[in-house]
């Protein structure tokens, strides 16, 4: 599936629907986790009762670190992360959905006053394009008239130049890229520069850790164009193996499996689709030396015996 009137529907449909469930409730977003619940307690209930996710990378994150929140929707993750890096950390939530930003930017105050400190921001952006800076986009574009091929050019070398010597996000800057359930999202052409974006802003021997929905078997065209499905967090999943293999094709050195559900979220024309959580780390060094002894590749580590998340059939879920 390709072409640039599918990928408009994709981001339209998927922007209309975290639209409408930033507003009220939608339970059958993706699944309900269990969180550390003494986290939750500063945090307002409807930015609680509005996050969708299918795991928990939060629980990685470590005292101090600079976090960036892939498609941080209400800002949940987001502000369990904040008491955890503690005032020494930051934490960046980037999401494109206005409606969203909304609700995490006007919960932020109150977090602040409850934790003792503002160590959080809500970026308006692009995960494919983390370079770019939507509000100043916004902003830029009210002031200006794009009527020609000429004109247009001139806007482009515009955001060329935002781009590399302004990005939002700045290179080698987060220690951890955390995100719920929201690369499944992506149309399938910015899967590549989503991952480029991902390992291009983390630091030498960074790490992200994702949770989203894989598939065991291809999701085929006809089930990828059906766009209930695929703002539901269904037909936009990876098939789970090249779901890790993405991470190494970007540049990660190693790529650990945390957490996969063993018994599938909703099963789709015979397709499983279930939970997984991974952990991938960048290189410390040009030569591409992983941040521990252990070498490039895919390991399954972090699971019971049943291979079960939280997210699983009769799992502890809020």
């Amino acid at each position: 599936m390709s072409g640039p009137e599918t990928g408009n529907s994709i981001e339209a449909a998927v922007a209309r629907r975290y639209a409408a469930a930033a507003r009220s409730v939608e339970p059958a977003l993706c699944c309900a986790v269990s969180y550390d619940a003494s986290l939750l307690e500063v945090i307002p209930a409807e930015v609680i009762e509005r996050d969708y996710g299918c795991g928990d990378p939060s629980r990685h994150v470590r005292e101090g670190d600079v976090v960036l929140d892939l498609g941080s929707g209400s800002g949940k993750t987001c502000f369990i992360a904040s008491q955890v890096v503690g005032a020494s950390g930051q934490v960046f939530g980037v999401d494109a959905n206005d409606e969203m930003l909304s609700l995490a930017r006007g919960a932020r105050p109150a977090v602040a006053a409850a934790i003792g400190y503002d160590n959080v921001r809500f970026l308006k952006g692009r995960i494919q394009d983390l370079a770019l800076d939507l509000d100043r986009l916004d902003r830029w574009l009210t002031q200006q008239s794009i009527t020609d091929v000429t004109s247009w050019c001139r806007a482009e070398e515009t955001l060329r130049g935002w781009r590399a010597h302004e990005p939002l996000v700045p290179s080698d800057s987060i220690d951890i890229v955390v995100s719920n359930c929201v690369l499944n999202l992506v149309h399938p052409d910015d899967r590549r520069s989503l991952f480029a974006e991902l390992a291009r802003v983390l630091k030498p021997g960074g790490r992200a850790v994702i949770s989203d929905i894989v598939a065991n078997a291809d999701v085929p065209d006809h089930l990828q164009e059906d766009l209930s499905l695929w703002s539901g967090c269904v037909s936009g999943a990876y098939r789970e193996d090249r779901f890790c293999e993405a991470f190494v094709e970007a540049g990660l050195v190693r790529v650990e499996v945390l957490s996969r559900q063993s018994e599938p979220w909703t099963v789709v024309e015979g397709i499983e689709f279930r939970s997984v959580t991974l952990a991938a780390w960048c290189p410390e060094s040009p030569s591409g030396s992983a941040p521990s002894e252990a070498g490039p590749g895919i390991e399954w580590t972090g699971l019971d015996a049943s291979g079960s998340s939280c997210c699983g059939p009769g799992g502890e879920c809020c």
